[in-house]
C-alpha cells in the first residue's frame, strides 16, 4: 500500500511509462492481404491505358463498373503507369474495386498493330515461360497474390499465316504452364475472329496448357460472355469475359477517362498442374 501522494504518483508516472513503451514497440497490425483478382464476380469492368487516379477511381464508384484493368506489365505495354502501385491496388480493392491484371508483351510475327517486339516463332515456348516469370514477379509486386488471373494480351493478327499461329500456341502453352507452376492462372485477352478463335480451335489439343480463362474481343456493344465463335463448353462455367466496346470516353461523377468496357463473369479457381510434354502438333 503507497503510503504517500508523492509515491502513488511516481507509480502512476511508471506504469504510463511502461505502457506508452509497450505500446511502441508492438507491431503494427498487418493489414489484410489482397484476395486473388479477379476474384468471383460478375458485372462490367472497364480498362484504361494508364490507371487512372485515386480520386478518379472513388468518383466512379458512382458509376456501373466494379472492375477495372490495369496494364501491369510487359515490354509492349505503352503507357506510363504513376498511379499503379501497391497502395493504390490496395486503396481501390478496399473500396470494392476488382483489379483484372493484363500484360502486354511479345506479340505475333503477323501481328496487325504496330508493336516493337514480337514472338520469334523458334523459340515461341520459351519466351512464353519467360514472360510469365516476369509477369508473376510484376504481379506480386503489386501485392497481387497467387491465385490471381494474370491476362496476356495478344492483339489481333493474321491467323492464316501458319508459322505465326502456331508460334502464339507455343508462346501461350509456355506461358500457362509457367504461371501454374508459379501458382497463378493463365487468362488471355485477343480479338475473338483472331487469337480466340485459335485458342477454341486447340481447346482439347493433346498435351496443350490452354488459358484458365478467355478475354474476347468483340466490339458490338453486347454485354454478354457468350460468343458464336466460343462453344458452350469451352472456359465454362464463370472463366469468360468479353470486351464489347473499344475506346470511347465516358464520364461519371465529373470524372471523365478514356476507357474500353467489358463484362465479366468469373470464379475464383485453382490452378492445374502443368503439362510437361510439348503439344502434339495439329
Amino acid at each position: 500500500m503507497l503510503s504517500s501522494p508523492r509515491g502513488l504518483l511516481g507509480a502512476l508516472t511508471a506504469t504510463c511509462c511502461f505502457l506508452s513503451m509497450t505500446f511502441a514497440n508492438a507491431p503494427a497490425r498487418a493489414a489484410a492481404p489482397v484476395p486473388p483478382q479477379p476474384g468471383d464476380f460478375r458485372g462490367y469492368g472497364f480498362d484504361a491505358c494508364t490507371a487512372p487516379s485515386g480520386a478518379a477511381m472513388k468518383a466512379w464508384l458512382r458509376s456501373s463498373y466494379r472492375a477495372v484493368g490495369i496494364y501491369f506489365g510487359g515490354n509492349n505495354r505503352g503507357c506510363a503507369q504513376p498511379h499503379l502501385t501497391p497502395s493504390w491496388v490496395r486503396e481501390q480493392v478496399e473500396r470494392g474495386w476488382r483489379m483484372i491484371p493484363l500484360y502486354v508483351g511479345p506479340q505475333a510475327s503477323c501481328s496487325q498493330v504496330n508493336k516493337r517486339h514480337r514472338i520469334d516463332n523458334r523459340r515461341a515456348a520459351a519466351m512464353g515461360r519467360a514472360a510469365a516469370e516476369d509477369a508473376a514477379w510484376q504481379a506480386g509486386r503489386l501485392g497481387l497474390p497467387p491465385q490471381s488471373v494474370l491476362f496476356y494480351d495478344m492483339e489481333a493478327y493474321q491467323t492464316g499465316n501458319a508459322a505465326c499461329r502456331n508460334g502464339v500456341l507455343a508462346f501461350v502453352h509456355g506461358w500457362t504452364g509457367r504461371l501454374h507452376l508459379l501458382g497463378y492462372l493463365s487468362g488471355f485477352y485477343s480479338s475473338a475472329s483472331s487469337g480466340v478463335t485459335d485458342q477454341v480451335a486447340a481447346y482439347h489439343r493433346s498435351g496443350y496448357d490452354r488459358p484458365d480463362f478467355v478475354n474476347f474481343a468483340r466490339w458490338d456493344g453486347a454485354a454478354t460472355v457468350h460468343d458464336k465463335v466460343i462453344p458452350v463448353g469451352h472456359w465454362s462455367p464463370q472463366r469468360r469475359m468479353k470486351q464489347y466496346r473499344g475506346p470511347h470516353r465516358e464520364t461519371w461523377n465529373g470524372v471523365t477517362l478514356n476507357i474500353d468496357s467489358n463484362y465479366l463473369d468469373v470464379a475464383r479457381v485453382i490452378p492445374v498442374p502443368p503439362t510437361m510434354t510439348p503439344p502434339s502438333a495439329g
